[in-house]
């Protein structure tokens, strides 16, 4: 018989074999606290499995006895490797012994539905988002699937790249399963405990909407001095779970479940929970009633007897019929480490660790405007030159600049936050350091000079302030993140009917973008793609020096990675608008003061490069006119218009293009930047066709609407060819509304939500249906403002592109206007 351990027999010597998650919850079991029952099932357990399995797939030549090697970079071979671990995990048959274990132990749980919930004993990392749990009914053939689904989490393709990317051999770990009952709840969360706060969440039903990311909960701030609310929000809950009533039985009948119950789609692992669309009413309560709050207070009183400070758990609130009374339930229970040697993973910092710190809390040094989410406290670097070196910028600093420009990449990359004096909330500088996840505030005046360099900061990039701290001599390199993820996946989220997809442009933000439930790239910026690989050149300088072959080949090594990323699914590629000449600056500017040029505007910062293609070198080399008193780069001379001045910046992206679909990428698609007629169109479209002698036909020719005159040319433009629209809300709220998006002190006037622009979009969207080609939308607009997403879809929008890090909350806001939608018809039809 195969051995487990129940939590009520738990010893100190089982603490490594069963890990922490089990151990802390069998401690809090025995000192009386309410501890859902329950049993571990250890990591040799799986082991002994895997040498039942007949390995015949030459990719797992003696897997488990050997380690297995892949090559972490070929995306289709690890793909392989999982999928065919994973087939032979679920295809064979569970020993007698082990089968014989399970129903005996699962037997006296006497539950109707199971939790099962797999974590490693060894090495202790965080697997929250990696190693998903299992939910299934508690029956013979239900729970043998069960478990075997839970192992199979081990070597899914996410998985795989995690354990790669921490060092740690397949060998090394010790997987193991907590099982556990599972009923419906009133309600579900977590909680915080800190030396001076406690900070709940809270929302209806099982909390696995919360653990999915798919609601905002209520959150409520506690002082433990008085046990009083500090401060409470109502959260964002538009879909609970709870069992499927046609599996377990559920008693009580005055919880939302049972009222309302519009069934959706769940994912397999959840096959015996049910989801439910919460209606208006229930989702402007609170989930947690007075009392509710008050056994929660309570629970958190007694458990600071054993456990001071710095600890959080889940929680559950049920009935077990009718008349009971409610009960609470610790469903998880986890301690918080003060100190992380991963970076990434440290803890925010608590309000007394703040006060110890800073040496002025309620006064920051500086403010901005939030363009990145996310705080960090670190040790800044003021820089000053075009074309500074690593070397002078440590890793894990706060960049400090007067504005981002494209020589800055390398440090941005290794840059803990970033402080621009320059720049607004869709700057380029702002879209870049949100793909990134890198905390970021702009706008910042006089940061250069107030910031010296080997200051410590705290940078929230939340609300826009800088605060200054003390210097921190016993660890000069103390590095604090707190920076939201995502850790979405396919399978946890329903259909939605409107195609959501994702802006990109760095070759490390595939990762972030994989696994996300998108339908492919609506907006590669290509600017931002090759920023590093230009070499701060602007691409007619390659072909002037003879080395246009070279850059040819290097964007296509780029442009491959994001098209083999997303294979199966379309990538849509904006062209390079780098422009003829550089009219941000005056050249005095430039040769006296070494200002620094922005990286701002729609499309056009690549001839922003650095004083080595200032626009009077330019405009002497290439026989350009120059404009000295010029200033906002907006309308000078790029987009398509730069193309019909200068076709071997076209011709340049037709052999691109060409070569990558011969590699047979066949999912690119082209954006031309800045169209502002008909006849530039005519003559990109014109020369492609000329050029590309072969080109596939379902290669696709858009452009971006964010000139105005589109909405008044759109049925010329699909009669000249034009296949599609992306609509580019940033350059088209500036030029409608008179607006320079790139200075802070008209922020307040720049606003993609005022009628105007509003009325465009809806225009533009309208004219593409009814001349049947796709409008996407791809500005910041929909993440910053998701309340006009309404508005998007009503009006008919194909789909929507946002950056990686606003996936979560775009599919939420579709998928609440999809319902609206069809709830609106509902009733119309009904009434």
């Amino acid at each position: 018989m195969y051995k487990f351990y129940w939590l009520n027999q738990l010893q100190s010597s089982n603490r490594e074999t069963v890990g922490e998650k089990a151990f802390y919850l069998a401690n809090l079991m025995e000192k009386g606290y309410p501890i859902n029952p329950g049993f571990v099932i250890p990591a040799n357990s799986f082991w002994q499995f895997l040498q039942h399995i007949d390995w015949s797939d030459p990719l797992l030549a003696d897997f488990p006895h050997s380690s297995l090697h892949f090559n972490i970079n070929d995306h289709q071979q690890l793909q392989q490797i999982s999928q065919s671990i994973n087939y032979y995990i679920i295809y064979t048959d569970l020993p007698f012994e082990l089968v014989s274990s399970l129903e005996s132990a699962i037997n006296n749980l006497n539950a109707e539905v199971l939790i099962f919930q797999p974590y490693l004993a060894a090495p202790n990392l965080e697997t929250f988002g990696i190693l998903e749990p299992t939910i299934c009914e508690a029956r013979s053939a239900e729970f043998i699937q069960g478990i075997k689904q839970v192992w199979a989490e081990i070597f899914k393709a996410k998985s795989l790249l995690y354990w790669h990317n921490h060092h740690i051999d397949i060998q090394q770990l010790q997987p193991v399963v907590l099982v556990q009952p599972l009923q419906s709840a009133i309600a579900s969360g977590s909680i915080q405990i800190f030396p001076d706060n406690w900070e709940i969440q809270a929302t209806h039903g099982l909390g696995i909407s919360i653990e999915m990311g798919q609601i905002i909960p209520d959150s409520y701030l506690i002082s433990p001095e008085n046990n009083t609310i500090q401060d409470k929000k109502l959260g964002n809950k538009i879909i609970g779970y709870n069992l499927n009533k046609t599996i377990a039985k559920v008693s009580y009948t005055n919880t939302w479940q049972e009222i309302y119950h519009p069934q959706m789609p769940i994912p397999d692992t959840l096959l015996a929970v049910q989801a439910f669309f919460l209606p208006e009413d229930i989702q402007k309560e609170f989930a947690l009633a007075d009392n509710h709050l008050q056994l929660l207070l309570e629970l958190i009183q007694k458990i600071i007897n054993n456990f001071p400070t710095d600890f959080c758990f889940k929680w559950s609130l049920f009935k077990r019929d009718d008349n009971a009374d409610t009960q609470l339930l610790i469903t998880d229970f986890k301690r918080l480490e003060k100190y992380s040697q991963n970076l990434e993973e440290l803890p925010k910092l608590t309000t007394e660790e703040k006060s110890q710190s800073v040496v002025n809390i309620d006064y920051p040094i500086i403010t901005g405007i939030p363009a990145s989410a996310g705080k960090v406290t670190a040790k800044a670097i003021v820089i000053q030159s075009l074309a500074p070196q690593l070397e002078e910028f440590p890793q894990g600093s706060i960049l400090v600049v007067s504005a981002v420009i494209p020589s800055y990449l390398p440090l941005l990359k290794n840059a803990a936050g970033i402080i621009s004096e320059q720049g607004g909330m869709t700057s380029h500088a702002a879209i870049l350091a949100r793909e990134l996840g890198i905390p970021t505030i702009v706008g910042a005046t006089n940061s250069t000079q107030i910031i010296k360099t080997g200051n410590y900061l705290l940078v929230n990039g939340n609300s826009g302030a800088v605060h200054l701290l003390k210097e921190q001599k016993n660890n000069p390199q103390t590095l604090d993140i707190e920076v939201a993820e995502n850790p979405l996946h396919p399978q946890n989220f329903f259909p939605i009917g409107s195609k959501l997809f994702v802006n990109i442009s760095q070759i490390n933000s595939i990762k972030k973008a994989q696994g996300l439930p998108i339908d492919g790239v609506g907006l590669l910026r290509s600017e931002l793609m090759a920023i590093e690989l230009l070499e701060n050149r602007h691409p007619l300088q390659w072909i002037q020096q003879g080395r246009q072959s070279e850059l040819i080949d290097l964007m296509v090594q780029h442009l491959s990675q994001f098209a083999a990323a997303f294979a199966s699914k379309p990538v849509f590629y904006r062209s390079l608008d780098l422009g003829l000449f550089n009219s941000s600056y005056q050249e005095k500017n430039l040769t006296e003061k070494q200002e620094q040029l922005p990286l701002n505007s729609s499309s056009n910062q690549g001839n922003q490069f650095s004083k080595n293609i200032h626009p009077q070198n330019l405009a002497q080399e290439f026989n350009f006119s120059y404009e000295t008193n010029y200033y906002n780069p907006i309308l000078g001379q790029h987009g398509t218009f730069s193309y019909m001045l200068e076709p071997r910046l076209l011709d340049l992206e037709i052999n691109i293009l060409s070569q990558v679909h011969k590699l047979g990428y066949s999912n690119v698609h082209l954006i031309l930047p800045f169209v502002r007629s008909v006849e530039e169109f005519q003559f990109c479209r014109s020369r492609i066709e000329n050029k590309w002698k072969y080109k596939p036909n379902h290669f696709q020719i858009w452009i971006m609407a964010e000139v105005p005159s589109v909405l008044f040319l759109l049925p010329e433009y699909v009669k000249a060819g034009v296949q599609g629209i992306a609509i580019g809300t940033n350059d088209l709220t500036q030029l409608l509304l008179g607006v320079d998006r790139e200075k802070e002190e008209m922020k307040s006037a720049f606003d993609a939500r005022h009628p105007a622009v509003m009325r465009a979009i809806k225009q533009l969207i309208s004219q593409a249906k009814i001349a049947g080609i796709p409008c996407s939308i791809c500005g910041d607009a929909p993440a910053l403002y998701p309340e006009i997403i309404d508005d998007l879809i009503r009006w008919g929008i194909t789909s929507i592109s946002v950056n990686v890090n606003a996936v979560q909350q775009t599919y939420q806001a579709i998928a609440r206007a999809e319902q609206r939608l069809i709830l609106e018809a509902a009733r119309l039809n009904n009434g």
